[in-house]
């Protein structure tokens, strides 16, 4: 990850990666981590209710994120840049379908997203809210995690509209596409372009912005009630694809809930 000077920027500027774009992460979301995989669970307020005194901090949106645009990934294989390419497409509201056939001239494909925003709470005031907050006691299997330390929230997101796709041959020159037929292909709400006159690289803009780099910190609860907060280090941690399955989350919750009492 550290060799790639995309994901190396956005460590730099202390947020993890989202393994696929998402139009629905923003800040104040639950998550569960796995390994190296934290997993969306839902909104914050879901399990943790507000209490009489503090609600919910607010969330200061759109402020720009000069120090990530325009920031490029490394080279990356082609099969990992489409399967990367075609779930950022699908998640703009457009079709993947043909999209191995029109870059079947590439072997590596870079990428680079474009007027990145930033949207992200105070997090001083999220401690507050947590100190005054209250475990929902019909959200139980997501509660009975909160002692094992594995539950962290959402504080920032950065996101864009616009990923910028550049592609490449073995010799390393840059492949020209028809955008015509990549326009056909991703259909209405994906509007295509090429990035500048006279390049070879495309945009593609979606109606929504996509999140793909975030901030979290760590739930430090003991015997249900809320001690502290601990950062997630920058890169030590990235969103799958998925949010997790309840009946796959029962067990990950019985599985933790055991080890804890084992201790």
């Amino acid at each position: 990850m550290c060799h790639d000077p995309f994901l190396s920027c956005l460590e730099a500027s202390g947020y993890c990666v989202v393994r696929l774009p998402a139009a629905d992460l923003e800040p104040l979301q639950l998550l569960l981590r796995i390994d190296d995989d934290l997993e969306r669970l839902g909104r914050l307020s879901t399990v943790i209710a507000p209490g009489p005194h503090v609600g919910l901090p607010r969330v200061t949106r759109n402020r720009p994120a000069a120090s990530i645009s325009g920031r490029r990934t490394g080279d990356l294989d082609v099969g990992v840049g489409l399967s990367l390419l075609g779930g950022v497409i699908a998640a703009m509201g457009g079709s993947q379908i043909g999209l191995d056939d029109a870059y079947r001239a590439a072997r590596t494909i870079t990428f680079e997203f474009r007027n990145v925003a930033e949207d992200d709470v105070e997090v001083a005031a999220l401690d507050q809210y947590l100190a005054g907050a209250r475990v929902n006691r019909l959200s139980a299997h997501v509660a009975a995690l909160l002692d094992t330390g594995d539950l962290y929230v959402t504080t920032a997101v950065v996101k864009s509209r616009s990923l910028t796709v550049e592609a490449r041959d073995e010799d390393g020159v840059s492949v020209s596409l028809q955008v015509p037929t990549l326009q056909q292909l991703a259909g209405g709400r994906v509007a295509i372009g090429l990035a500048e006159s006279g390049s070879s690289a495309i945009a593609y803009t979606g109606e929504t912005p996509l999140a793909f780099g975030f901030r979290a910190v760590r739930l430090v609860y003991e015997e249900g009630r809320y001690c502290a907060f601990e950062p997630l280090k920058a890169g030590a941690a990235g969103i799958r694809r998925l949010k997790a399955e309840g009946s796959r989350l029962r067990g990950i919750a019985a599985s933790r809930r055991s080890q804890a009492a084992s201790r």
